[in-house]
């Protein structure tokens, strides 16, 4: 979404950023703010409105992807946008014998249920804007991990609907991206290890710029192109 791009677009297009006080989100946030209109969203409305501040960004929205079925009041002042980046996610690690019913369905609420309602209330718009929906999703999606039977389930899941959305939406103009990071310096990431009694190794990890980089380079792609999906790791640096 270059904002030169298109004559019948705004300098500044308009995107709507969820889980956007921490890790991914606040990378994604601070990388798109001196180009777009970033709408900051997130749970806690003292912690949205200090990032908004911080980083300019046009506005703030308090949601809870929990409760699927209260975003479309949170929604409703929200107004049009040019893009939904989904970086909001909880982590979700169990052992089969240990995932409860729950712990699964709060899970499955936040990374897929969540994510599935929010894009459903923002497509006229992004429809009518030619607009561009962009899941930063998880390689876990991709393959096998132990432990993590609930939040690879939520990403297979969203990996899932993107692509069926890409198809639904694709006569309407809208291009759907699914952005699969590696291991990443998030404090989710720190929280999983310490859950697991194990030391996180930053130096094998992505800081969330270079994610939130590469979403970036999603949405500046020519309107002429859709990058259907991007799988980004880390690598060491000498």
């Amino acid at each position: 979404m270059n904002p030169e791009s298109r004559d019948d677009r705004p300098v500044r297009p308009r995107v709507l950023v969820t889980g956007a006080t921490r890790g991914i989100g606040r990378g994604v946030v601070d990388t798109l703010s001196p180009a777009y209109d970033v709408v900051v969203a997130g749970r806690r409305s003292t912690d949205i409105r200090a990032v908004a501040a911080q980083t300019g960004a046009a506005a703030s929205l308090v949601i809870d992807l929990a409760e699927p079925a209260a975003l479309a009041v949170a929604c409703q002042d929200l107004g049009e946008v040019d893009a939904v980046v989904h970086c909001a996610g909880i982590e979700g690690t169990a052992v089969a014998a240990d995932l409860g019913p729950d712990f699964f369905s709060r899970v499955l609420a936040v990374n897929l249920a969540g994510p599935v309602e929010l894009t459903r209330l923002t497509l006229p718009g992004l429809r009518r804007r030619r607009g561009h929906v962009v899941f930063v999703n998880s390689t876990a999606a991709l393959g096998a991990f132990s432990g993590w039977g609930a939040y690879a389930a939520s990403k297979a899941g969203l990996r899932a609907y993107a692509d069926v959305l890409r198809t639904d939406e694709r006569p309407h103009g809208v291009r759907v991206t699914s952005v699969f990071p590696g291991r990443t310096d998030t404090g989710m990431q720190r929280d999983i290890a310490a859950k697991l009694g194990t030391m996180f190794d930053a130096a094998t990890a992505m800081p969330p710029s270079s994610v939130a980089s590469a979403v970036r380079y999603v949405l500046d792609a020519p309107a002429d192109a859709e990058i259907g999906e991007l799988t980004i790791s880390p690598v060491p640096v000498a």
